[in-house]
């Protein structure tokens, strides 16, 4: 039986074959190739009942396909990944051109980078000088008076005055019967005269209702002051108490005038007082008490308390140009009227603080002629004292708060130095090289020491401008 002959058959479209695979355009062609898969008739497979030898199969054109694809191939994206012996592809001088414009950027802004900042250096110069001025310790024992005016040879100061009241509840004990006198603030006002007046103690004031309270102490009412033609009356607070025990006596603010001044209609019509408080306190009859140690030490304690207190405040209100040496502050303080609670008594105390404030200039020139005026080495210099903590008054004579003339003693361990006039010196150095700041060190005898530091480091000469020159003193013990 004759062999059945077969054609090529061409698989069925749903499956896949080596020759529908599209090639992968790998490395860098110039021209993408597309293979399209050569589709072959499809023949009938039914035997050949003749005896003719079977039809030689149709030669396809993909060997030559593939021949092309494999010389391209060869001659582009192979040779870029594997360039030839003694050779080099068309990419490598391509690469080594672009590092050379990388290395020449990158220097050209390194260049940049280093002349901005020296140009920067250069027109932000700036110096600092640091002097340590010449010192001299002192120990103070000296005696001066103090006014609240201008006045040759007297050092001026000022009052300031604060108050503060705290109170405390204490068991009571028992009861007793009371009398209590009511007690109040005024403010006292002279117009006229210019000259300070003195109320001696117990002085009356009286309301139009003939009520009358007493000032418990001398006091001294400041006189009268006209400026651009405007007069204003001396004026001072005291506390009074009412002549007589009782609740009538707790009244509202009123006016007041002076009975014991009647006999003068000039004075009595220009001396008169305001409250500046209610009268309270005023009390007869039965109220709780406490022990007396038990009320003392309840007190003291408040009296330490508010002295604590007053102290720190007065810290923060003191002027400019003026100093607070140590126990120059006066105390006085005043029991408020007990008050019946519940099972125990209402203790408390007002405590008024007037803080003497020195003039810081004129005490320091006052130390400084006193104890620096037969030293030879600082008849050319300027003194100065800058911390004033160590010095204390150790007595005052005289009653500031009313604005008297009053004498005072210091005591105490000091120091005194030159004052350096920093801006002279900085005006000297405009422009000059860095060596003659050792000249400035002579010229000024109260100079200790005195070290210079320029920006930038290359510059040796001080900047042209007296602001970018900066002197500062060191006090250096």
């Amino acid at each position: 039986m004759p062999r059945i002959q077969f054609s090529d058959v061409t698989p069925p479209d749903n499956r896949r074959s080596i020759r529908d695979v599209p090639i992968p355009t790998g490395g860098k062609r110039k021209v993408p190739i597309n293979i399209k898969p050569v589709v072959k008739p499809v023949i009938d497979v039914a035997p050949i009942q003749t005896n003719t030898p079977p039809a030689p199969a149709p030669q396809s054109n993909f060997n030559a396909k593939m021949s092309e694809i494999s010389e391209k191939k060869t001659t582009n994206a192979y040779e870029y990944y594997y360039p030839k012996k003694g050779g080099e592809s068309e990419y490598a001088g391509t690469t080594n051109k672009s590092k050379k414009k990388t290395w020449i950027f990158s220097s050209v802004i390194v260049v940049v980078i280093v002349v901005f900042i020296i140009g920067m250096m250069t027109i932000f110069a700036s110096a600092t000088i640091n002097i340590v001025p010449k010192n001299q310790k002192l120990s103070v024992a000296i005696e001066t008076n103090a006014t609240n005016e201008m006045e040759e040879g007297s050092i001026k100061y000022e009052v300031v005055k604060l108050s503060q009241s705290k109170t405390v509840s204490v068991p009571a004990t028992g009861e007793e019967v009371a009398e209590i006198k009511a007690s109040g603030k005024i403010l006292i006002y002279n117009n006229f005269s210019s000259e300070p007046q003195r109320l001696i103690i117990r002085t009356r004031f009286e309301t139009k209702e003939g009520l009358i309270y007493r000032i418990p102490e001398s006091v001294v009412v400041p006189g009268k002051t006209t400026k651009n033609g405007v007069t204003t009356p001396g004026s001072i607070e005291v506390q009074v108490y009412a002549d007589e025990p009782g609740e009538k006596y707790n009244i509202g603010k009123v006016d007041f005038t002076v009975p014991g001044f009647k006999s003068d209609s000039v004075r009595f019509n220009n001396f008169y007082a305001r409250s500046v408080s209610d009268m309270t306190g005023g009390f007869v009859g039965k109220m709780k008490t406490v022990l007396p140690a038990d009320k003392q030490t309840a007190l003291q304690n408040i009296d330490s308390e508010i002295q604590a207190d007053l102290i720190k405040e007065m810290q923060t209100k003191i002027p400019d140009g003026l100093v607070l040496l140590t126990d120059s502050i006066i105390f006085k303080s005043i029991e408020l009227p007990a008050k019946d609670e519940s099972s125990s008594v209402l203790l408390g105390k007002e405590v008024t603080a007037f803080a003497i404030l020195f003039n810081k200039e004129e005490l320091s020139q006052k130390i400084s002629t006193e104890y620096l005026s037969e030293l030879p080495e600082w008849q050319s210099i300027k003194p100065s004292i800058y911390d004033f903590s160590p010095l204390s008054v150790d007595k005052i004579t005289g009653n500031p708060e009313n604005g008297e003339k009053i004498s005072l003693q210091l005591k105490g361990e000091i120091d005194i130095w030159a004052n350096i006039d920093t801006t002279a010196i900085s005006q000297k150095l405009v422009g000059a090289p860095k060596g003659d700041v050792q000249k400035v060190m002579d010229e000024y005898a109260g100079i200790s020491s005195i070290t210079a530091a320029i920006r930038p480091v290359w510059k040796q000469t001080f900047p042209q401008n007296t602001s970018k020159i900066r002197v500062e003193t060191k006090l250096d013990k």
